[in-house]
């Protein structure tokens, strides 16, 4: 009878030494890391974009503000082509891109956008950092009207594929947007567009695009 009980209770013991051993806890798996990217915004100040001027600067705040360490970014605004301007230089600070954001402003003007798009990429192929694993985008927000470029918009493919280099369209417009160049620009490069119109799209979006733009 005594063996019987110190069997049993030489059992148990393991049995909760087993259960304790399988419930202790797990180290925290670590989370992914993020590729690291160069890219540049290519904003449209032009009259049509009036209306929407703060939406579309808390959109590219929203964009910067996702940026990790190891990201570096600039910012292109573009009317026509006399108007395309370098606002913020290629930088990793996210301030400094941010303030260059909020003091965009809108001017008069033919929209040039091919040509923004050409100068933007030429720009990026000649200062973003030259990690040979490290992708290259130009996102450019546009209601895609294209009126004045003197580039011709399969020269300017060329050279965006030749760079490696993928647009991501966020096409947003008070009114009317223009898909037939846009379409292109994302899809040939390898982009995505994108057509956020209410808030929660947008926050989707830019989401959406941060992911997008480090993909290999």
């Amino acid at each position: 009878m005594r063996s019987i009980i110190l069997t049993a209770v030489l059992f148990l013991a393991l049995a909760a030494f087993a259960e304790g051993q399988q419930e202790a806890p797990t180290a925290p798996e670590s989370r992914p890391t993020r590729t690291p990217v160069s890219y540049g915004l290519v904003i449209d100040n032009s009259g049509s974009f009036r209306p929407i001027l703060e939406k579309v600067i808390k959109l590219a705040s929203g964009i910067i503000d996702e940026n990790n360490p190891g990201d570096e970014g600039f910012l292109v605004t573009f009317v026509d082509t006399p108007k395309i301007v370098l606002r913020q230089e290629i930088t990793a600070s996210k301030a400094e891109l941010r303030d260059a954001v909020e003091n965009m402003f809108i001017e008069g003007g033919m929209t040039a956008m091919v040509d923004a798009v050409k100068s933007s990429a030429d720009y990026l192929s000649q200062n973003a950092k030259t990690d040979s694993d490290r992708p290259k985008a130009l996102i450019l927000i546009t209601d895609g009207d294209e009126r004045k470029s003197s580039s011709q918009l399969d020269d300017v493919l060329k050279m965006l594929k030749a760079s490696k280099i993928k647009v991501f369209v966020i096409a947003i417009a008070e009114e009317k947007i223009y898909a037939k160049i846009i379409d292109r620009l994302s899809k040939e490069t390898g982009g995505t567009k994108y057509m956020p119109k209410t808030q929660e799209e947008i926050t989707v979006t830019v989401k959406s695009v941060s992911a997008a733009i480090r993909a290999k």
